[in-house]
């Protein structure tokens, strides 16, 4: 921990801070690659594994949005992994690719990569009002609808502009934003059958992006009304076509969710076992919402019965707790995901380069790493795309891009020198921050532990001269609200961070730095960075099929971003799961959360 860091925190969290860096069983620094061995999850439900009861999932806040054309958050596939299938899905091993789930089987990609069909299961029912069975066409209209402002998707404008037709279903849209658009490089001439016609060899991405919960069926005459709507009221009316459902009425309309408080899962009548490869052991879940205070409710599960954590990982005080006490309830898995602070780029001060260097410079990225638990939680960050995922070695690796121009990058520690060097560019004789483009607005986590980074990161600002107002705001608010809508975004989001689309390096870069892909509401380009030599090669990088070229081609780009600064990568994220004593559960590696379809209940 460095020295000369003026801590501009409370004493509390020091301390927290001090446990964090020793959060290991031993007391001692275990390594990311020990602690994860260690604490490795378990990704297959045993062979008697026991049918029934209720899951109850502890959360500080909600999911982003319960609709599956805009869900985005990682907390939000947690339930829509249970309750819809998408043409393709992650199963809690998958690693590489996903799991064919309403596709009956792999994509047939043609050799020019431009052709992609896809045929879909027989079988598959919606859930009641519905019923009936979802054929190729409620995929194409659950994908036409994306194209809503009112479904506020954040990815069909970055993953799927280059199936034809794309513009002119955009223009129509712009006509009537009222009714989704005919997409005509969407075919489907059988109910089994749907096929892709791209205008550019972008088949890798868009079968990638086929795994997202935007591909699972929609059916268009239950849909329409309430996607007519200026904000599409799908999301409380939705029908499941997986193992559970949203409870609902008669209507169709959601009563098992309470916005911010509880949303309730129980079983699909509809749902077909012989259909689907989830065992669905549990006979429901029930989602609290609200326990901002993560560290308690840890302690809750680890102490009580039947529980298990969801949007959170664990605070630095309740992973020592779970490391030291309870170490065959704690579960250490990589997550595929990256941790940065976000710089809005169109606003000052940081429309500046030179001062996001200099902020970025001056971080003690282990400090804030000691805030989510210490070397238990993650690699400290030298770039955004994370280990695992290609173009990461091909970035720099661990190390990260060397050179004299990412000076800015290279102390963990931080570097008050490096950092004064960057203001004095900026036009700061003094090193610091002097003037009315000092005053920062920051929104971040209410709760620990993303509430005990935003402060340390605060004090961080503070020590090079800018005066930080901190708004602290529920999880999902600071996202719906705030950091996910350019109009209202301040500029320090603190607590943001990207997990993989799907397992390829421009699954990392593409939506969050491509300008773009910059949306009115639930845009994910937080620093709104929008450079044109970057959103072009995100569109070149597409079209590059073979695997050594993507990778080479990706790193490189990662290192482009890296240089321009719009946010401070401080950690390539371990996701800490625990459960209750008498769970029994199964993590899915792909999005790192407990994945209620496989969990259960010991005997």
């Amino acid at each position: 921990m460095r020295s000369k860091l003026a801590w501009v925190i409370a004493p509390g969290l020091i301390a927290v801070l001090a446990i964090g860096l020793s959060a290991c069983g031993d007391g001692g620094n275990e390594s990311v690659s020990s602690a994860q061995a260690k604490y490795a999850p378990v990704t297959a439900p045993p062979d008697n594994a026991q049918q029934g009861g209720k899951l109850t999932a502890l959360a500080a806040g909600d999911v982003d949005y319960i609709d599956p054309g805009a869900a985005f958050y990682q907390f939000s596939y947690m339930v829509t992994s249970a309750t819809v299938r998408p043409l393709f899905s992650w199963a809690p091993d998958d690693t590489e690719k996903p799991t064919p789930d309403f596709a009956d089987g792999e994509p047939e990609i043609s050799s020019d990569y431009k052709t992609i069909t896809v045929h879909t299961r027989s079988g598959i029912k919606f859930s009641p009002p519905v019923n009936r069975e979802a054929t190729s066409a409620d995929v194409k209209y659950a994908l036409e609808r994306t194209l809503l402002p009112g479904v506020a998707n954040g990815y069909s404008n970055v993953y799927f502009t280059s199936v034809d037709g794309y513009d002119e279903a955009v223009k129509a849209v712009e006509k009537d934003p009222t009714t989704a658009p005919e997409w005509k490089g969407i075919e489907t001439p059988d109910d089994n059958t749907i096929i892709f016609h791209l205008t550019k060899p972008a088949a890798t991405v868009v079968v990638g992006a086929l795994s997202l919960p935007a591909s699972a069926p929609v059916p268009p005459e239950y849909a329409k009304k309430y996607d007519a709507e200026t904000t599409s009221a799908y999301g409380t009316h939705q029908v499941a076509t997986g193992p559970y459902m949203i409870e609902n009425d008669s209507s169709g309309e959601l009563t098992g969710y309470s916005p911010g408080k509880e949303i309730k899962l129980v079983r699909n009548p509809n749902w077909d076992p012989n259909t689907d490869y989830r065992p669905a052991y549990l006979d429901s879940v029930d989602l609290q919402e609200g326990f901002a205070d993560t560290v308690s409710a840890t302690r809750k599960i680890l102490t009580g019965s039947h529980q298990v954590n969801g949007d959170y990982g664990l605070p630095a005080q309740s992973l020592k707790l779970a490391a030291t006490k309870y170490p065959d309830q704690l579960s250490v898995t990589p997550s595929g995901a990256n941790r940065y602070v976000a710089l809005n780029t169109s606003k000052p001060p940081f429309d500046d380069i030179n001062i996001r260097k200099a902020v970025v410079a001056n971080t003690d990225r282990e400090a804030l790493r000691a805030t989510r638990g210490g070397p238990l939680s993650g690699e400290i960050a030298t770039h955004f795309i994370p280990p695992l995922i290609p173009g990461f070695e091909e970035a720099g690796g661990i190390a990260g891009p060397q050179g004299p121009e990412f000076d800015f990058i290279q102390n963990p520690t931080g570097d008050p020198q490096v950092a004064a060097k960057y203001m004095k560019k900026a036009g700061f004789s003094s090193g610091k921050c002097e003037g009315s483009n000092c005053d920062i607005t920051m929104v971040g986590d209410n709760a620990p532990p993303g509430s005990d980074t935003a402060q340390v990161f605060k004090g961080q600002l503070e020590e090079l001269g800018f005066t930080v107002s901190f708004q602290p705001v529920d999880h999902d608010l600071m996202y719906t609200k705030f950091c996910s809508v350019p109009a209202n975004a301040p500029q320090v989001c603190p607590n943001v961070g990207w997990s993989k689309d799907f397992q390829d390096g421009q699954a990392i870069l593409d939506v969050p730095f491509n300008g773009t892909g910059i949306n009115p509401k639930n845009t994910s380009n937080w620093p709104e960075l929008d450079v044109a030599s970057i959103n072009k090669e995100l569109a070149r990088i597409a079209n590059i099929s073979p695997p050594d070229e993507r990778a080479k081609t990706l790193g490189a780009l990662d290192d482009k971003i890296t240089a321009l600064a719009p946010a401070v990568p401080w950690l390539w994220d371990t996701q800490t799961n625990v459960a209750s004593a008498d769970v029994v559960p199964v993590i899915n590696l792909f999005n790192s959360n407990t994945d209620v379809s496989f969990t259960s209940l010991a005997k």
